[in-house]
């Protein structure tokens, strides 16, 4: 379960610079911003609470953790940074696109 945390928490920090960095960027502030925070917060209050977070941060482990075993080897970490790095691609080109189109 340590683990688990620990994990949670370096994708955690991940993801929450990711959004930093993508947030200063001009093509992101708009109909972008604010889609992170739409994502975890599922009871829609406004804010995330460390349920919400650790839930999202606990189902980005269960898809890394390829063979279930609850545990991440190197290979799935490997695996799970590469598909962040490509979905995060998708989402530069998607908003360069959007924003070539105005």
């Amino acid at each position: 379960m340590k683990n688990l945390f620990m994990t949670a928490a370096v994708l955690g920090a991940f993801a929450l610079t990711t959004n930093a960095v993508l947030a200063e960027s001009p093509m992101h502030k708009g109909e972008h911003k604010g889609k992170m925070m739409e994502r975890v917060d599922t009871d829609g209050n406004g804010s995330v609470s460390k349920a919400e977070f650790i839930a999202k941060h606990e189902a980005m482990f269960v898809k890394m953790d390829k063979d279930g075993n609850g545990e991440l080897s190197k290979e799935e970490m490997k695996n799970g940074k590469k598909h962040m790095r490509k979905k995060m691609k998708e989402r530069m080109d998607k908003m360069k696109e959007n924003h070539s189109e105005k």
